[in-house]
């Protein structure tokens, strides 16, 4: 385990791409010192106090990297030129006698590799809620104009193919996060070791990821919610017109009969 006698204020950056990463392809084309790997995530190491960890679900941190090797990078994952409004997350470690997480700022008396680790773990998480909320938030904007709708008029504008775009949006995004629930679990370091385990915590309740969590999967309820009702509406509105269809084709018959 490599330990820093000596640092300043060292940048931790946390940028979500919007897409899942392929690390066995990334492993494969990347020359940096793998420091650590599971299944879900890459960690290198690039010099003695700069690393770089690659989250499958999409996110990628870089603590301590200058801005060349960071958009080198992201241009790699990514496969192109980088959005302007990319989700992002920004941090300063500093060197202290007492741990503290505080709004943009890490405070620890050492850095090692687990406590780098644990870092660049939380704020792949956060970054990554970020995405989701970013996402859920346009569809709850997306079903309150159609809500606002059904306020004025009684009625709303929307075809049965958008309501199928809007239902496979919203189940996406709840799959989705619910095949990477696993992120906003505690990685084994935590339990491992006290400081780790302290600052594991401390970055959880500062970054409010349990909260935001539970708020996620409850503005996909409510957006479910007013799907459901809008299917509703729409059913009967088409059910209402097969049975007017109906009637006239009879009433048509019944004039035929008696001509």
């Amino acid at each position: 385990m490599t330990n820093f006698k000596t640092f300043d204020k060292i940048p931790v950056v946390a940028y979500q791409l919007e897409k899942a990463i392929d690390l066995q392809h990334f492993r494969e084309s990347c020359s940096y010192f793998l420091a650590k790997r599971e299944h879900s995530f890459l960690l290198y190491q690039i010099k003695e106090d700069t690393f770089m960890y690659v989250k499958d679900y999409g996110s990628v941190v870089f603590l301590n990297c200058n801005n060349n090797l960071v958009i080198s990078i992201l241009r790699e994952l990514k496969g192109g030129d980088l959005p302007k409004d990319l989700p992002k997350e920004t941090y300063l470690i500093e060197k202290g006698n007492e741990l503290e997480v505080d709004f943009g700022k890490i405070v620890i008396n050492q850095l090692n590799l687990d406590v780098a680790h644990i870092i660049m773990l939380n704020l792949a998480q956060s970054v990554a809620l970020t995405n989701y909320v970013n996402a859920t938030s346009s569809l709850n904007e997306s079903t309150s104009m159609y809500v606002n709708q059904l306020e004025t008029s009684g009625n709303i504008k929307l075809s049965k193919k958008d309501m199928r775009i809007f239902i496979g949006k919203t189940m996406n995004l709840k799959n989705s996060i619910s095949e990477n629930l696993f992120i906003f679990d505690s990685s084994d370091l935590a339990w491992s070791k006290e400081h780790l385990s302290k600052l594991d915590y401390q970055l959880k309740d500062e970054l409010d990821i349990v909260k935001r969590h539970q708020g996620l999967q409850f503005s996909l309820g409510v957006v479910k919610e007013n799907l459901d009702l809008f299917q509703g509406i729409l059913q009967h509105k088409y059910s209402s017109m097969l049975e007017w269809i109906i009637i006239i084709l009879i009433l048509f018959e019944v004039v035929q009969i008696f001509l």
